[in-house]
């Protein structure tokens, strides 16, 4: 494969993985506190606060994950008792979409950069 196609697929996934991480530093800043004042019944959201309150944005950005976790398999966190089922279908829904969307366009550019990076050291190791 010569280097315009190969040039061309790395664009198309750092440019928008670029873009994806910017949006979700403004998102984590923006709406994990929103986010956890939304489930005041859910014991899960006072002890992710005290234990990564000081760590910065990296703290919020394992709070706003493990929220948006929560958010997406209700019935197991509640099953564990950490999750009040009645404040995760009382969770707005267009908050749970941006949440949702954002780390799930994270997570596939992030594995499409893993397949290409792979993909390109395969094809330096064989010579081509």
């Amino acid at each position: 494969m010569n280097d315009i196609p190969l040039g061309l697929a790395s664009l198309l996934v750092v440019a928008p993985t670029i873009l994806i991480a910017i949006w979700l530093f403004y998102m984590i800043h923006a709406f994990t506190e929103k986010a956890e004042s939304l489930l005041p019944n859910s014991s899960f959201v006072a002890g992710i606060r005290s234990t990564y309150a000081n760590a910065g944005l990296l703290g919020k950005a394992i709070r706003n994950g493990v929220i948006t976790l929560a958010l997406m398999m209700p019935h197991t966190f509640a099953r564990k008792g950490i999750l009040d089922l009645t404040d995760a279908k009382n969770f707005p829904q267009g908050l749970k979409r941006i949440l949702f969307l954002s780390w799930g366009l994270a997570f596939l550019f992030l594995t499409a950069g893993i397949i290409l990076g792979g993909y390109l050291k395969n094809m330096k190791s064989d010579g081509i």
